[in-house]
């Protein structure tokens, strides 16, 4: 008599085979998701690390602060020109100068983490039409993802309460591109 348990037959490991390769599919797909949430993760670590050195800046420079010096508009204001020789306040010729400063070499700083510029570091002159960067004293910040860049935001000048909004388009989300917001508020 013959025995027919002695082995695998070729339609089992055809469908093992097939089983392995849905599992390994599988795991491409959460590969790709986990990029996709680090990508997010380092965008969000970046923006918030920034908004921590503006803030340190306009504490530094507190009578440009008090005067309203550090508010700016991506949109509106470009890349603010540099100064010469502007390493300390009486080197800047004043408060002005240095948040303007101040303002320039952290958008600089930024632009090595999120690209904001229009080309590079030296020949840049814009913020590219992915990013939009708002400092304002807002009362009532938004912390929420806006549909447009930008979007929600107030300014409404009241509470001396400062708000830094960092928006950009994340271009590496699988359901295409999506506005990421970080915001972050600052009482002296």
């Amino acid at each position: 008599m013959r025995n027919f348990n002695q082995g695998f037959t070729l339609i089992e490991v055809l469908v093992a085979l097939l089983i392995f390769a849905i599992g390994m599919l599988g795991l491409a797909g959460l590969q790709v998701q986990a990029y996709q949430a680090a990508s997010s993760a380092q965008g969000r670590t970046i923006a918030t690390m920034s908004a921590s050195h503006i803030f340190e800046r306009m504490r530094a420079n507190i009578n440009g602060f008090n005067a309203g010096d550090y508010a700016y508009d991506s949109s509106a204001d470009g890349l603010p020109a540099a100064v010469a020789a502007c390493n300390t306040l009486a080197g800047c010729g004043g408060s002005a100068n240095m948040a303007q400063n101040d303002l320039r070499e952290w958008l600089l700083a930024l632009n090595e983490g999120l690209p904001i510029l229009n080309g590079d570091s030296a020949t840049a002159t814009t913020v590219n039409n992915d990013t939009r960067i708002i400092i304002c004293n807002d009362s009532t910040p938004t912390f929420t993802t806006p549909a447009a860049l930008g979007g929600g935001v107030n300014c409404d000048g009241l509470l001396n309460q400062w708000t830094v909004y960092i928006d950009w388009t994340d271009q590496r989300e699988q359901a295409g591109f999506k506005i990421k917001r970080q915001t972050f508020t600052f009482v002296p």
